[in-house]
């Protein structure tokens, strides 16, 4: 268990000296957890609650030992390991790529159409939108999300010239549109 793990590289570690009582209240929280898993481990339903009670109380004795340990590795990575957590790397920042090979094609029914990209690395979603010929500041642009980046637009009316154009959607709100296609629906 993590919780006896972190107590045991922090006790006597010279890199972090004053943990205080945070490290012992980690201990018999920790013995305490054991002890009702244990008691759970019958079925009971109130020492089942028990048990997820003081789960609950442990992991916010891990968070609060992992803040000072963080406080006062100040970044350090050989700091972090000696306190006995689990390290997770940050992962690489993906910044999203312009999509390539925008295409509108013809359905297979009358007043369908097919937007479609090449998939784009880190994209959490697409977005297809569509409006009528000329784009201008007051068109208002149809919608639809999806995690594929291929889709089928059905219902269009026929001999309509419509504007196409697609987006992907990334994390921490990246957003990378296509440029702007046009195309009579038959």
């Amino acid at each position: 268990m993590e919780a006896f793990t972190v107590w045991q590289q922090m006790s006597g570690n010279e890199n972090f000296p004053d943990p205080g009582m945070m490290i012992i209240d980690l201990w018999e929280t920790g013995k305490h957890f054991q002890k009702t898993m244990t008691e759970a481990g019958l079925g009971d339903r109130e020492k089942i609650a028990i048990k997820n009670n003081v789960r609950a109380l442990l992991i916010k004795k891990l968070k609060q030992v992992g803040a000072f340990v963080e406080t006062e590795a100040n970044g350090n990575e050989y700091l972090l390991l000696t306190s006995g957590f689990s390290l997770i790397r940050p992962q690489d920042e993906i910044t999203l790529k312009p999509p390539k090979d925008f295409k509108i094609l013809p359905g297979s029914s009358p007043g369908e159409i097919i937007m479609k990209v090449r998939a784009v690395k880190g994209a959490r979603s697409y977005l297809y939108q569509w409006t009528p010929a000329p784009v201008t500041p007051e068109s208002v642009w149809q919608s639809i999300i999806d995690t594929r980046s291929k889709k089928v637009i059905s219902g269009l009316p026929l001999g309509v010239n419509y504007s196409f154009r697609m987006a992907v959607i990334g994390a921490r709100n990246q957003i990378v549109y296509t440029q702007v296609l046009s195309r009579y629906v038959s």
